[in-house]
């Protein structure tokens, strides 16, 4: 959602989502936790090798973390706090995302898929995140710093691919291997972009 935020189009498509949505007698808060609960769901589902019901929910995880910040807005509830919760769940809900793919047969593409979501998890959920926050607490960057910093496959996009990879975990493992190797790799891209960035002098 990062990059429908910085648009003209997608500020609008914000506000409308935020009133659509605003009946709901939740919290922003109550909302961010909700999205951690389909993820919980997910990821029971497959523990127990149902792939496109673990999807299901894990796509009810996604939809429900964009809600939750469009519904702050509108109410005019945007707080550090909650964007702190929502930045905690995020990771938690990948981290469950990432964990439900071991749990099916998935053929080694040049390295294990084991090894390639640990990769994923370390790189992607992990370590890009953390260049940004440990720059921002070092101060080598200042907010307009950060907003421009780049990034290959930022966490929006490496939902998409690992969703992708769990929608044909089952009928296709090939071409979901194949999906993982390319979030991994592009995952220790990201990083190295974003260490780099922050780590050259202004």
């Amino acid at each position: 959602m990062a990059t429908l935020k910085k648009s003209k189009f997608g500020s609008s498509f914000q506000l409308a989502l935020g009133k659509f949505f605003s009946f709901i007698p939740l919290t922003p808060n109550q909302i961010t936790v909700l999205a951690l609960l389909f993820a919980i769901v997910g990821f029971c589902f497959a523990t127990q090798q149902q792939a496109y019901l673990s999807l299901l929910f894990f796509i009810l995880a996604g939809l429900v973390d964009a809600i939750d910040g469009a519904v702050a807005r509108f109410r005019k509830q945007v707080t550090a706090r909650g964007a702190y919760i929502d930045g905690i769940i995020d990771r938690l809900v990948e981290f469950l995302l990432v964990l439900s793919l071991f749990f099916f047969y998935i053929p080694p593409f040049i390295l294990p898929a084991a090894l390639l979501l640990i990769i994923i998890l370390f790189f992607g959920s992990a370590m890009t995140s953390f260049a940004t926050a440990y720059a921002e607490h070092r101060n080598v960057a200042d907010a307009k710093k950060i907003v421009a910093q780049p990034g290959i496959l930022p966490r929006a996009e490496r939902l998409i691919l690992l969703f992708a990879a769990l929608a044909l975990v089952q009928i296709s493992p090939g071409i979901s291997a194949l999906l993982i190797f390319a979030c991994a790799l592009l995952a220790v891209m990201t990083f190295a972009q974003r260490f780099a960035y922050f780590a050259q002098e202004n």
